[in-house]
């Protein structure tokens, strides 16, 4: 749990509705920008490990029970900060729900879904599409412009992340073809753009106490879908294959990340943010290498050094 100490309570006097805030961090501070890093490599070892048990459960049980065991466990550290804290949920409630919605259940939802229906190609670009939806948004929401820095580091990204997901070969892209799990993981992007955006309406609350609320909402939200499929029949295979998966998803991408996520977005911004999603599928194709045997070869190092030029150009002033 090291990592939910490093991001540590975020309370503020002011309300998150004056994003961006008065004080921002040193530019040659490294914490945010490490606890992006954290947020991409949850995310993208999720994607290897999603990919290796999609088959053997359900995605809403898989979401469901990801959501709820998530709850649970960190139940025991955000007691001592839920009681002062509920007041502020009960009069934020639809923005608690919201973010439960749209982050915390909704991306993984379509997601996982998009996952049964399209190849491991094509859901590693288009979740490299983040900022092609973050930026526009961020400008319509907030008024947020873009330098020409950041232009040539998202672009630098991009193309480390095609080279990965390619294999080196541009003739790959010449066969990309979009199907219904594209489109069910274009809208999972695009949801979590929105999340990111609008975090600056997060209640002002400590870290634990606003990620268990929203996992609570989106627990609740995934309920009667999860019911609905217990209806119809068995919804997975319980193995011990999927017990390790579901341990992953549920202390990585469902805890750690998204208190790593929700700290660092208020202090340097949605559109530096969304620049660091590149980095997912680097980690996603080290995962798959790691879990699933896969070969590392010359085009994963290029891609990563391409990578990390972009992110050196868009995080930097």
């Amino acid at each position: 749990m090291n990592s939910l100490a490093a991001a540590g309570p975020v309370r503020h006097n002011a309300s998150f509705r004056k994003f961006p805030m008065k004080k921002r961090p040193d530019s040659r501070s490294l914490l945010p920008y490490l606890l992006l890093a954290v947020s991409a490599a949850s995310w993208g070892a999720n994607w290897a490990v999603v990919r290796a048990v999609i088959q053997d459960i359900t995605p809403f049980a898989l979401v469901f029970w990801r959501l709820l065991l998530a709850c649970l466990l960190l139940f025991p550290f955000a007691l001592p900060h839920l009681r002062r804290d509920l007041p502020a949920a009960s009069k934020k409630w639809k923005w608690i729900f919201f973010f439960g919605v749209s982050g915390v259940a909704g991306f993984p939802i379509f997601g996982y879904l998009g996952v049964k229906y399209t190849t491991a190609i094509n859901a590693a670009v288009l979740n490299s599409s983040l900022p092609l939806f973050m930026v526009p948004m961020a400008w319509l929401v907030r008024g947020d412009t873009i330098r020409a820095r950041q232009l040539a580091g998202m672009a630098l990204s991009l193309a480390g992340t095609l080279a990965i997901v390619t294999a080196g070969d541009p003739a790959v892209l010449a066969s990309f073809r979009f199907n219904p799990g594209d489109l069910l993981i274009l809208l999972a992007v695009a949801l979590w753009a929105l999340y990111t955006v609008l975090l600056y309406h997060r209640p002002s609350m400590h870290a634990l106490s606003f990620l268990f609320f929203i996992l609570l909402a989106g627990t609740l939200f995934c309920a009667p879908f999860y019911a609905m499929e217990l209806l119809a029949g068995p919804t997975g295979t319980l193995s011990p294959r999927l017990l390790a998966a579901l341990a992953y998803l549920v202390i990585f991408p469902s805890i750690v990340a998204y208190v790593c996520w929700n700290h660092a977005v208020p202090l340097v911004g949605p559109n530096v943010a969304g620049f660091f999603n590149p980095l997912v599928p680097v980690f996603a194709t080290l995962a798959a290498i790691l879990l699933l045997g896969e070969q590392i070869h010359a085009y994963h190092v290029a891609g990563f050094v391409l990578v990390l030029g972009g992110l050196y150009l868009t995080s930097t002033r």
